[in-house]
Parts: structure tokens; C-alpha cells; sequence
């Protein structure tokens, strides 16, 4: 019995796949606290992702879906893992599809004051 070939994905496939995140997770556990770093750092793996021919939705569930995610791996909580996944946002593309991360965080918007129940 002979193997049918899978033509859709290449045979290094998920060689490459472990390259790329395990490279991310040991970024990301170099930042911990530095968001915009977390970000640079995702820019990053998502670009080393894409070159190695890795779709942007597959990286996307390898960072922070699929389980142990890149995130776990870097032995992020789930409140940090949620931080980081909720900052992809910042990242810019340019015309050519490369992902860029924001010089700087924007400020932190606070929501307003729940308005009370005023009595006249």
C-alpha cells in the first residue's frame, strides 16, 4: 500500500511551523511586560510565519487559539495571552503586506464614570 502524497501542504510543513512559534515563544517570554514589544515581536512572527508559507489565519490560531498556543508556550496567563491577542489591532501593513508595529502604545482610554441615578 503506498502513501498518497498530501500536495497541499509541503513535507517540512509542520517543521516549519514548529520553527516559527517556538522562535516567537521564546521572544515573547523576553517581554513579559512590554507590550509594544509583544507586538514587534508578533510583527516579526508573523513575517518569518508568512515567509516559511504559513497562512496569516494559521498563525493567528497557532499564537493564541489553538492549544498550547505560542502564548502558553511563552507561559503567558490568559489575561496576558487576551492583552496581547487584543493588541494585534496596532499592527499596520504596509502596500507590499508586511506587518508594522506602532512607534509608540496610544494613550489608554479609561471608560467614562457610570453615571448615578441623580435625584432633583
Amino acid at each position: 500500500m503506498s502513501s498518497i502524497p498530501d500536495d497541499d501542504f509541503p513535507p517540512d510543513y509542520s517543521e516549519r511551523i514548529e520553527r516559527v512559534c517556538s522562535t516567537a515563544a521564546a521572544e515573547l517570554r523576553s517581554c513579559r511586560d512590554d507590550l509594544l514589544a509583544q507586538v514587534r515581536v508578533c510583527c516579526r512572527y508573523f513575517e518569518g510565519g508568512e515567509r516559511e508559507g504559513i497562512s496569516h489565519g494559521e498563525l493567528i490560531d497557532f499564537l493564541g487559539i489553538s492549544s498550547p498556543s505560542v502564548l502558553d508556550r511563552a507561559g503567558y496567563s490568559d489575561s496576558e495571552a487576551q492583552r496581547v491577542m487584543e493588541a494585534l489591532t496596532l499592527i499596520t501593513y504596509d502596500s507590499e503586506g508586511r506587518p508594522h508595529a506602532p512607534s509608540s502604545l496610544p494613550a489608554s482610554s479609561t471608560p467614562p464614570p457610570e453615571q448615578t441615578d441623580l435625584r432633583f
